[in-house]
C-alpha cells in the first residue's frame, strides 16, 4: 500500500511538472512573437531589382522604399523572385 501512494505521488509531480514546464514554454513563445510598443510596421514597396549572375550569393538584390528616405535591400538567389512588397518594423 506505501508503495502504490508513493507512485501515485510521483506520477502527480510529474504531471504537474509537464504542465508547468509546457506553460511556460507557451509564456516564451507568445512573448517573442509580439511586437514592442514603440516598433511599428510600415508597408515598404518595391522600387528596384538587380540581378547580377557573376555572384551566387546575391544574385537578386531586391530594394523596398519605405517611405522618409528609408530603404531597405534583401539578397537572395535567383530562385527567389523580389515580393511586391514587406513589412519593415521601424
Amino acid at each position: 500500500m506505501k508503495y502504490v501512494i508513493i507512485l501515485v505521488a510521483l506520477i502527480f509531480l510529474g504531471v504537474l511538472f509537464f504542465l508547468v514546464k509546457n506553460e511556460f514554454n507557451q509564456e516564451k513563445i507568445n512573448s517573442s512573437n509580439t511586437i514592442k510598443k514603440n516598433e511599428v510596421l510600415h508597408k515598404c514597396n518595391l522600387s528596384n531589382e538587380i540581378i547580377n549572375r557573376e555572384n551566387i550569393d546575391t544574385e537578386r538584390q531586391c530594394y523596398y522604399d519605405c517611405g522618409d528616405g528609408f530603404e531597405v535591400r534583401v539578397d537572395t538567389s535567383i530562385e527567389f523572385p523580389c515580393q511586391n512588397y514587406i513589412m519593415e518594423k521601424k
